[in-house]
């Protein structure tokens, strides 16, 4: 009975997928900024699980498709492995605070604004200000939000006051390490890792990339806005060339930033080992997390970690690996994907 009400709902968000990249391909195949696909292609990467927009980016990179964890996959096995303690990461006040009694480094939470007004705690309205005096510049964001939206920087106790929009966070900003301000100061530039669990429930570093903001994606470094993305080597914290996607949908190499002309490849993340030993103290203290994208900064003192993602996208990681290529992630992804349990792909 159980084993048929999770087939039930399996199949349920496959159709839920099929339906809106069926409705997205409608709406985006006169895009003048797409490449032109070919219809029959876009509607086969559709029944084969993939959003036609990343197929095609694998396709550029290594001409197929094989060993990559499909968009439906990922919707239908992986979306809901936290079960409802995703809502621990889903709103950043609550995460933030958890970090904050944990004694992890994440950036200060002074004020949460909801039901139309900020709410301050005990001395926190005065902490903000000596924060603003000391640092200059502050950060409002969404307390439910995802990739970078509305995310804004500010400067002035005005800035606050005249704040009117979504329940969001006030926090303290963060000043980058020198390797990452170098290649690009307008934005935040974060490391996203992604953590599976082994099969002892060890955490895993399965894979990391770092973004970088461009001038498209000010004030945020999302992909989606328009950044850039370079891997991570786990072993020694250097970076890859970098990749961006290009009006078109045509992928981009770079070994230097495009904007400021600094080089990414082969630059090595300051306190590397201590993002490693950051990563798995997050593991130790949410042993309820199964699957998370943890976006972390490094400053000169050392990581500190902006967020987590409770349904983190895979694309970043597959733009440059076959993770169901990779012994040790095939074996922990067949535990929740039944073709990873097949033979080679």
């Amino acid at each position: 009975m159980l084993q048929s009400l999770v087939d039930q709902t399996i199949d349920k968000r496959r159709l839920r997928f099929l339906k809106s990249h069926a409705r997205r391909y409608w709406a985006d195949s006169a895009s003048a900024d797409d490449r032109q696909l070919a219809p029959l292609q876009r509607i086969q990467d559709i029944l084969a699980g993939f959003d036609p927009k990343e197929a095609d980016w694998y396709r550029q990179i290594r001409g197929d498709l094989d060993g990559v964890v499909t968009n439906c996959e990922r919707e239908q096995h992986l979306h809901g492995l936290n079960g409802h303690y995703a809502y621990v990461l889903d709103n950043k006040a609550v995460f933030g605070e958890l970090l904050a009694s944990m004694r992890l480094p994440t950036p200060q939470i002074f004020s949460c604004y909801f039901g139309d007004r900020w709410h301050w705690r005990d001395d926190s309205r005065r902490a903000f200000g000596d924060e603003l005096a000391t640092h200059g510049r502050f950060v409002i964001k969404p307390a439910l939000g995802s990739k970078g939206r509305s995310v804004q920087i500010g400067t002035a106790m005005d800035h606050v006051n005249n704040y009117r929009g979504e329940d969001a966070i006030l926090t303290s900003f963060v000043q980058q390490a020198d390797y990452a301000q170098t290649i690009f100061p307008d934005a935040l530039n974060t490391i996203r890792l992604l953590m599976l669990r082994d099969d002892d429930g060890a955490p895993v570093a399965a894979a990391a990339i770092h973004r970088f903001g461009g001038a498209r994606s000010v004030p945020v470094d999302n992909f989606s806005a328009g950044g850039l993305v370079s891997k991570v080597d786990l072993q020694t914290g250097r970076l890859s060339r970098a990749l961006s996607i290009a009006d078109g949908n045509l992928v981009r190499y770079h070994d230097v930033h495009p904007d400021t002309q600094m080089a990414i490849a082969d630059v090595e993340i300051a306190h590397w080992p201590a993002v490693l030993r950051l990563v798995e103290d997050l593991g130790r203290a949410f042993p309820y997390l199964h699957y998370v994208g943890w976006d972390i900064a490094v400053t000169a003192e050392g990581p500190i970690v902006i967020e987590g993602n409770a349904h983190p996208s895979l694309r970043f990681f597959q733009l440059y690996d076959r993770l169901l290529d990779e012994p040790q992630l095939r074996r922990i992804f067949a535990r929740y994907i039944p073709r990873a349990k097949d033979g080679p792909l």
